[in-house]
């Protein structure tokens, strides 16, 4: 396996432990061949990229198409956090605008209702759970 193809297995792997650790417990590494679709972790398409320069813009169009009506997420991980810039910027997630702003709704109403202002949580429901149908297209 060449480096570079260990550094994105690296990266993949580190943001499923992320993932499953925050409570998605079925998420899971997809097969190679599956395009812009690194992670199985319903009902997200999820792409990790490791690298020190980041296209963003030629990764985001690519993974919209892949991910259809389903929201997306990409992860970036910056390639080289033994410097400094990159233990700064680690590691990020860039979503679509319209579900981000969905996501800093349901956060806030969450954290709203039971009288937080951390946005600590001692509920034994899943964060996910109020994720259900966000990012969907409405039926007209």
């Amino acid at each position: 396996m060449s480096k570079a193809k260990q550094k994105g297995t690296a990266g993949e792997n580190e943001i499923l432990e992320l993932l499953q650790q925050a409570g998605f417990r079925d998420a899971h590494r997809t097969e190679a061949s599956l395009e812009s679709h690194d992670i199985h972790c319903a009902p997200f398409t999820v792409e990790v990229k490791f690298r020190k320069t980041w296209a963003l813009f030629d990764w985001i169009p690519k993974l919209r198409r892949v991910a259809g009506n389903n929201p997306w997420v990409l992860f970036a991980i910056h390639g080289d956090r033994r410097t400094e810039k990159g233990r700064k910027v680690g590691r990020v997630a860039v979503l679509d605008a319209e579900f981000a702003a969905e996501l800093m709704q349901v956060w806030c109403a969450t954290v709203s209702s039971r009288g937080r202002s951390d946005g600590n949580t001692n509920d034994t429901q899943h964060p996910a759970a109020a994720l259900d149908g966000m990012g969907q297209q409405d039926p007209d």
